[in-house]
């Protein structure tokens, strides 16, 4: 079973929430609502006491009395529409209830007149009163206290005004039950309402409250879940993409190049002498030497190039609408900026060279393995050349009709064709 908290707390006797905060909060979400309620009360009061100086010139003529009433009407009428254009749609509803009130205190005393000076219509007036209390209680919105208050005052001065005018005893006790009538009724049904008001606004307010947290843990689920879709697409040492993701994506460059008939090429990147940094300074140094070279690829590949770690110390990159003159210059770039990066590590300052082995799809390829097979190829002969160079292969090392009989594991019985070594590539400081 739900138990109220401190916030959801409802006085009965003032129909407020007990937290203050709780209760500042719920007139801000029914200011609108009620400043236009009580604007249009304001008016209909007003024109009803100046539509009731008719009958009072009727029954008065142009005598004192009649302009006694007629000024009480017009004084109180001038207060309610000075009222009425000081309210705005912002006016808080706890700092107008007041000056309400005293407007409400000052039509009672005014009202008086009525027995004085109309003692022929003084069952009317008691039921004019008794009306004005019930809808003190119901159209006037006011805080519940004030609204009290002003009823009691009410009943008070009619009493005392009835009674100067000579009321026996049985019609003074007979007139306060009958002003408290609507009084009773007025204050239970506002005392109801008020409390069903605020129970559904502490309602809306803990819906809302789930539904903030329903959404953060949303927003948060869909965090983890990219999270989840990096790692799984992502080799966490070097955030490049993992084998998984690359072969993936490298077949949908393939059948776009083909359906394009633009070029793509492949490169392998390895870098040289690995092994000894790692038998030198340890593998912490060895992984940050791998993730120095993969945030050094990012920086000169384009956003359009796909980059993945193939294993060990060994790099892929796939380069869409490149043929093979412009896959070399982006390596031959790519190995000269490495071979003059001093990278920072916890022991010292260590430069690294790279070797890379370039290809390009070819019409009789049939899947990324032939030409990943050529550009592995022409890696192991830039690494027989004398490593921190390019070397492309453009043809398949595997012809049509070929049987392939050799170990692939045992790259020494690989054949490389049509293998060339770029420009001033031959051997790098």
């Amino acid at each position: 079973m739900n138990t109220l908290t401190y916030e959801d707390q409802i006085s009965f006797w003032s129909s407020e929430f007990s937290d203050p905060d709780m209760e500042r909060s719920f007139q801000q979400h029914v200011q609108p609502i009620i400043t236009r309620q009580l604007k249009i009360v304001l008016l209909i009061w007003g024109a009803l006491l100046l539509l009731f100086a008719v009958p009072d010139y009727e029954a008065l003529g142009l005598t004192r009395p009649f302009y006694y009433l007629l000024a009480y009407r017009v004084i109180i009428a001038v207060m309610l529409l000075i009222m009425f254009f000081r309210i705005r749609p912002n006016t808080i509803i706890f700092k107008a209830s007041y000056p309400v009130t005293l407007i409400v205190i000052a039509g009672f005393t005014g009202f008086m007149l009525l027995f004085v000076f109309r003692p022929d219509i003084t069952n009317w007036i008691v039921g004019v009163i008794m009306v004005q209390l019930i809808g003190l209680f119901m159209f006037v919105p006011i805080r519940f206290y004030l609204a009290s208050l002003s009823a009691l005052y009410g009943i008070a001065i009619t009493m005392v005004t009835v009674g100067v005018r000579g009321s026996t005893k049985e019609n003074m006790i007979g007139l306060f039950f009958l002003l408290m009538l609507p009084v009773v009724t007025g204050a239970a049904t506002t005392i109801r309402l008020a409390i069903l008001q605020r129970r559904q606004f502490a309602v809306l307010m803990r819906a809302e409250k789930l539904n903030l947290k329903l959404q953060s843990e949303i927003e948060q689920r869909l965090k983890l879940e990219e999270a989840l879709k990096e790692l799984a697409a992502t080799d966490p040492l070097t955030q490049l993409f993992n084998r998984r993701e690359y072969e993936m994506l490298f077949e949908h460059e393939i059948e776009r190049a083909r359906r394009m008939n633009v070029p793509l090429s492949l490169g392998l990147i390895d870098l040289d002498n690995f092994k000894k940094i790692n038998d030198t300074y340890g593998h912490n140094v060895g992984d940050e030497v791998l993730r120095r070279t993969a945030d050094l690829l990012r920086n000169n590949l384009r956003a359009m190039d796909l980059i993945g770690r193939f294993g060990g110390d060994e790099f892929i990159i796939f380069l869409p609408d490149t043929g093979i003159d412009q896959a070399v210059v982006i390596s031959d770039r790519f190995l000269k900026e490495l071979s003059a990066t001093d990278i920072d590590t916890v022991v010292s300052k260590i430069r690294i060279t790279a070797t890379a082995g370039i290809t390009q799809l070819l019409p009789n390829d049939k899947d990324n393995n032939s030409i990943i097979r050529r550009a592995d190829a022409a890696l192991y002969k830039g690494k027989e050349a004398g490593r921190n160079l390019v070397e492309i292969c453009t043809e398949d090392i595997y012809p049509l009709g070929t049987e392939i009989l050799m170990d692939i594991g045992d790259k020494s019985l690989m054949p490389v064709a049509q293998t060339r070594i770029t420009g001033d590539l031959v051997k790098k400081d």
